[in-house]
């Protein structure tokens, strides 16, 4: 079985990281091999550098095709909030053959349970410019019957960059500090309980930063990192049958990944997917995932 999981960015790596610590926990008879494929274009320009949304669904549309035709997966799985959002759009109906599962789904269902267990909580949707604007969380939350003024959205531009070049957590923690004010201030009355949801693949591994400047404002926080509840998704369609499959993990992107995230991402793996951390420092680099016919994107 091939599985795709795909990010613009390598911030989805943890989710693939998870997949490969449960493949390990439960060994299956069928040979697995994960694709992670980076959808960012570069390591400084990704979807929310675009200046229109247009620009974004046939980026990612080309990015798909190729994807398809190059490496034939069985199933993917968009880790990324961002995509995962765009994806909804009609744009893409003729993709729906490949079986895709996103990771908004999971969040919210997520969010919904937290809700469920604290009915006074409020909610911040941290995430991306582009998952803000397009607004699909809150719109979900809105559809399941929870009252709009206990729903927030902050966008957090920036903070992918600042999580992946800097492990130490300095640069996001100057970011948070600016982020987290930002979206308690956009609460009528100071909320006693928040449910903090970390709607973009990166901010899992800041994820304590996140609970430590709430604090400061919030007697009560729970931080969600819907990446694991993603990787139980993907575990899900692989065939249970215990056996002694291999599971092999290739990292494949557009750009040639620099020293930096290199040293970071591999540094928040640590040893508990060594096969992740091995295919992000051997990368596969593959400029033609944006080529359209022979120009690239």
């Amino acid at each position: 079985m091939k599985i795709g999981i795909t990010d613009s960015g390598v911030g989805g790596l943890s989710v693939c990281a998870e997949v490969e610590a449960g493949l390990r926990r439960r060994p299956v008879r069928e040979d697995v091999e994960i694709l992670y494929l980076n959808a960012a274009l570069q390591d400084d320009y990704s979807y929310n550098s675009m200046a229109t949304r247009q620009e974004k669904l046939e980026a990612f549309d080309t990015f798909l095709g190729n994807v398809v035709k190059r490496y034939q997966p069985d199933l993917l799985y968009i880790a990324c909030n961002t995509l995962s959002v765009l994806f909804q759009d009609p744009y893409f109906n003729h993709h729906r053959g490949l079986p895709t599962l996103g990771i908004v789904a999971s969040g919210t269902q997520e969010i919904l349970l937290a809700l469920k267990a604290d009915q006074d909580a409020a909610v911040i949707v941290f995430a991306t410019p582009t998952t803000t604007e397009e607004g699909v969380y809150r719109r979900n939350l809105l559809e399941q019957g929870i009252d709009k003024k206990r729903i927030v959205q902050q966008a957090c531009p920036g903070l992918p960059d600042a999580i992946s070049n800097d492990f130490s957590g300095g640069l996001s923690a100057a970011l948070l500090d600016e982020f987290v004010p930002a979206a308690l201030a956009q609460f009528p009355v100071l909320p006693v309980s928040v449910v903090a949801f970390l709607g973009c693949t990166h901010y899992g591994y800041q994820a304590a930063q996140f609970e430590k400047y709430l604090r400061k404002q919030v007697h009560k926080v729970k931080v969600l990192n819907p990446n694991s509840a993603a990787a139980d998704t993907i575990l899900e369609q692989v065939p249970s049958l215990p056996g002694n499959g291999s599971v092999k993990i290739r990292f494949i992107t557009p750009y040639a990944v620099p020293e930096k995230p290199l040293r970071s991402l591999s540094h928040y793996l640590g040893d508990r997917a060594p096969a992740t951390v091995l295919a992000l420092q051997h990368f596969n680099h593959d400029p033609s995932l944006y080529q359209t016919g022979t120009e690239e994107y």
